[in-house]
């Protein structure tokens, strides 16, 4: 825990140790995953994102932990994963992307490393990979639909679009190159461009636009989702023929 920022250090230690005191030994492990383990952690956007493992996560075992969790929401730690190690076992084919990179991100704070051994394959990671693109294909043109009138929902919609997406783009390049991808963001896009002749300058764009104007890349948002979709359903066909 030495590594983290010393803010995170100060709002995890006591959340951790009244965490495991009060869920006691139902607690198997528990582990910080995603950007606050890493160089990308902003103190002001990002999340603290905790995974507890437990023998037991009934209903009835979790109560004792609500007033901690609320607590803990005041300080950016979103409520926890509460799994079991049966239940990650089982899911590993249906959630590969979210193990996979909650394994790479990982710190261990208590317990065992529940994750270290665990086998991820990569048709599974393909097979999510497909999943979440053609599924965000379809989401963007029915909130087109909904939305189009209106330039600041629609600047909102593609921004939130591209977060989503890049855990996405990181394993498709995993199935490509079969080697661990960059986590840096701009290192993605510029790989994705690389490895399979994408056109990924509209996504930088988004990624650069720090203004809530309607406006993307110095054009309207409408006008900028077209290209958006273009660059999406080519990875979405590539993905389909890995």
């Amino acid at each position: 825990m030495e590594k983290l920022p010393s803010k995170v250090q100060k709002i995890l230690v006591p959340y951790i140790s009244k965490l495991v005191s009060v869920l006691d030994d139902n607690v198997v492990s528990v582990l910080l995953y995603g950007s606050v383990t890493g160089e990308g952690y902003d103190s002001k956007h990002s999340d603290i994102n905790v995974a507890v493992i437990l023998k037991d996560n009934s209903i009835r075992a979790l109560k004792p932990a609500l007033k901690i969790i609320r607590d803990g929401l005041k300080h950016k730690i979103t409520v926890p994963l509460f799994l079991t190690s049966e239940y990650i076992n089982m899911s590993l084919d249906t959630f590969p992307i979210e193990f996979i990179g909650m394994r790479e991100t990982s710190m261990i704070l208590y317990g065992e490393d529940i994750l270290g051994d665990v086998n991820i394959r990569n048709e599974d990671i393909r097979r999510e990979c497909e999943y979440q693109l053609k599924g965000k294909l379809l989401t963007l043109r029915q909130a087109y639909m909904e939305q189009g009138l209106k330039n600041q929902s629609l600047e909102k919609l593609i921004k939130t679009s591209l977060r989503s997406l890049f855990p996405v783009l990181r394993n498709v390049l995993r199935i490509k190159c079969d080697s661990v991808p960059p986590l840096d963001k701009r290192e993605i896009l510029r790989r994705v461009a690389e490895e399979f002749d994408v056109d990924t300058n509209s996504f930088l764009e988004v990624l650069n636009d720090t203004v809530s104007d309607g406006r993307i890349g110095g054009q309207s948002a409408e006008l900028f989702i077209d290209s958006f979709l273009i660059q999406l359903e080519k990875l979405s066909v590539i993905v389909d023929k890995l």
